[in-house]
């Protein structure tokens, strides 16, 4: 595999920001014995672009798991974007951090790195703020993603940001306060199309595009707000819906498998 560590411009953030990125290297001796399930490698890898969580940045995927060899299983390219603690969100008072993930960067990786971003190619994925972040996404734009997969992730966004709990007093979550008015302005207005709740009932027509993994450790302190999304998703008429769990708290052990089940199902 290649694998690259750098900054682009971003014409939306008006700024150098962070990026990761994993690529399939045809050339190297070993490439198809590597590769699982008697897949071979396609002349355009699959793209996933893969979403940090709350207290990490863009380089923790690559330093806390194995990507780069499940990539490599799967003849994938990886995405890690870096967007602070923006929730993913165009920013009240900040970037815009969710119209860079889903217009800007598809585009920028498309031009520089020759790798397909077509829908039938294209993934998203992330841990728990990056859970949030990857359903964000497609919900919104269901149309623009092959597979969607959602480790356990901060899905009740009313709930963390105006009534802030035991999910937020996680070590270096703490503070998010600030960064909550940051984001949605001093009454914390919080608009539908940021709630994932509201984005599951509006799918309509739309909901028979969304292909979904979906999974949380059942001693993650967002485990309760996970089984009621789950809930809302497995009767939304989904394309496909993967949900599982076991026991588990919210912490790399399990991301590390939780990704490697994603690949597993929508990569096969």
């Amino acid at each position: 595999m290649a694998f690259f560590e750098g900054t682009i411009y971003s014409r939306t953030l008006h700024m150098d920001t962070q990026l990761g990125v994993i690529l399939p290297q045809d050339s190297r001796p070993h490439h198809e014995g590597a590769l699982k399930n008697g897949l071979t490698p396609r002349k355009i890898p699959r793209t996933v672009i893969l979403l940090h969580g709350l207290t990490d940045s863009a380089s923790v995927w690559w330093r806390r798991t194995s990507i780069e060899r499940y990539a490599e299983e799967y003849d994938i390219a990886v995405i890690m974007p870096e967007v602070y603690k923006s929730f993913y969100q165009d920013m009240e008072y900040g970037e815009h951090y969710f119209s860079y993930i889903t217009e800007e960067l598809p585009q920028l990786c498309k031009d520089l790195f020759q790798i397909s971003m077509d829908p039938e190619d294209l993934m998203i994925a992330g841990l728990s703020m990056g859970g949030y972040g990857a359903l964000r996404c497609a919900l919104t734009y269901p149309e623009r993603y092959y597979a969607c997969g959602a480790f356990s992730s901060g899905c009740d966004i009313q709930a963390m940001v105006k009534h802030p709990g035991k999910e937020l007093e996680m070590g270096p979550a703490r503070g998010f306060d600030r960064s909550a008015k940051a984001i949605f302005g001093e009454n914390l207005d919080i608009p539908d199309n940021s709630d994932l709740f509201w984005l599951a009932d509006h799918l309509g027509d739309q909901a028979g595009q969304v292909k979904l993994y979906m999974t949380c450790g059942r001693q993650d302190p967002l485990y309760e707000a996970n089984q009621r999304l789950k809930n809302v998703l497995a009767a939304s008429n989904l394309g496909e819906f993967h949900y599982e769990d076991w026991d588990g708290n919210h912490e790399w052990g399990y991301w590390d498998v939780a990704i490697q089940r994603f690949f597993e199902i929508f990569c096969r």
